[in-house]
């Protein structure tokens, strides 16, 4: 064997041994069994009424937010947690950064945290967002050196140009959350806990803040997200917790949960409702939009991806669906998409429509489905609900006053 053959059999990498245990993956967040407890009053009267009167309210009661939740958050990992609102995820998040103590239970964590909860709430509204920046990597301990280093990262990332120079208090809500944002994901943090980071601000802002904690998880940053985005927390997250009514009902490998959550959520004895026109027993019990970056809107130009969901009560011989577009507070008919079934409906199923290209303009639409028993003028409506959908610019398209949106239906 020459020599060149020995060096490259050294260089290989020796099998592994069955026998000898793998090292156990670090934790970063340890939530064991916690509950969070809070009592609710009936009432804001004083002491001083109830001595004065003699009348004496009701007792407090006990509101139980988070109950009895355990997962394990290894370190440069992303979790997710999910669920309707008022499921208990906000008070989980706050408990597992220390703003709250558990009642039951116990959190461990091990690294510097930064919570992104209320953008911007730790600003002073005299300082302009340079001294803001400085401020805060000062309270954070981070030297005065390093902030020099990354305040022309945070003000890119902030975008709000020459604001960044002025006074806080003359900053809109939405460019205190940008620079909130870049202030924190910028402080070096071991982990990063964000509430509804990627729903605050303007689509470009949320897909700055995507890429970001792409690019910190990469670094070996532990994140945990609270959204309501569901493919882009399928796309993002190594593991997903399920929340509902404080309790968890669900963890583990995003598909799995998500798919488990969607099927409660939209054929389940409770619904999730969303849309603006909110009719009881409606058939339709769901329906979303979302563009293939997992965000709730949709781009001119780009495809768009909804998905519905129906429980009928009575079968329908001859099932049509459409699907429209209208500008919002207004009449005007922008497009529709059409199809058969071709067979007789019944029972729970889904529905999912890819537009190809949405060649609408940027604005605020309200996007409608409608399931008829038979076409045309015989046509006898069945269901129908409306959702809003917000358009943003991508490309310039030249559109008419009637657009065909075409599109791939699939009815399961």
């Amino acid at each position: 064997m020459s020599t060149t053959d020995q060096a490259a059999e050294q260089e290989l990498p020796l099998p592994e041994d069955p026998k000898v245990p793998k090292p156990k993956p670090e934790i970063a967040i340890r939530v064991s069994d916690v509950s969070k407890k809070f009592e609710i009053r009936a009432d804001s009267s004083t002491g001083l009424r109830s001595a004065l009167t003699g009348f004496h309210r009701a007792k407090p009661k006990d509101f139980w937010a988070v109950k009895g939740v355990s997962v394990d958050v290894e370190r440069g990992s992303m979790l997710g947690i999910i669920g309707r609102n008022g499921s208990g995820k906000s008070t989980l998040l706050r408990t597992m950064c220390g703003i709250y103590s558990p009642t039951e239970g116990q959190v461990e964590v091990r690294g510097r945290i930064t919570a992104l909860l209320e953008l911007g709430a730790g600003f002073v509204p005299q300082l302009t967002g340079r001294e803001n920046v400085y401020m805060n990597g000062a309270v954070m301990g981070i030297p005065r050196d390093r902030v020099d280093d990354i305040i022309a990262d945070v003000a890119r990332l902030a975008d709000i140009g020459e604001f960044f120079d002025n006074p806080v208090d003359t900053y809109s809500s939405g460019m205190k959350a940008r620079l909130g944002f870049a202030v924190s994901v910028h402080l070096d943090p071991d982990i990063l806990l964000a509430d509804e980071i990627i729903s605050v601000g303007d689509v470009s802002f949320s897909k700055n803040g995507i890429n970001h904690m792409t690019k910190m998880r990469h670094r070996g940053v532990t994140i945990v997200l609270v959204a309501h985005g569901l493919g882009l927390m399928q796309r993002l997250c190594d593991q997903i917790l399920w929340l509902h009514q404080g309790e968890a009902q669900m963890v583990g490998e995003p598909r799995e949960v998500i798919r488990e959550y969607r099927d409660f959520m939209t054929m389940g004895d409770e619904v999730l409702v969303t849309d603006e026109d909110v009719v009881d027993n409606n058939p339709i019990t769901h329906l979303d939009i979302s563009s293939d970056d997992g965000i709730a809107a949709g781009y001119t130009g780009t495809p768009l991806n909804v998905h519905a969901a129906y429980d009928l009560v009575e079968p329908i011989e001859d099932a049509h669906f459409a699907i429209r577009f209208r500008a919002q507070e207004t009449n005007v008919f922008l497009g529709s998409a059409a199809v058969e079934a071709n067979q007789r409906l019944e029972g729970r199923g889904t529905i999912d429509i890819r537009i190809p290209i949405l060649a609408i303009p940027p604005g605020q639409y309200a996007i409608e489905l409608e399931i008829t028993d038979g076409a045309g003028s015989d046509a006898r409506s069945v269901a129908s609900r409306r959702s809003r959908v917000p358009i943003h610019p991508l490309e310039e398209v030249q559109l008419n006053d009637f657009i065909e949106l075409g599109g791939d239906w699939r009815i399961n």
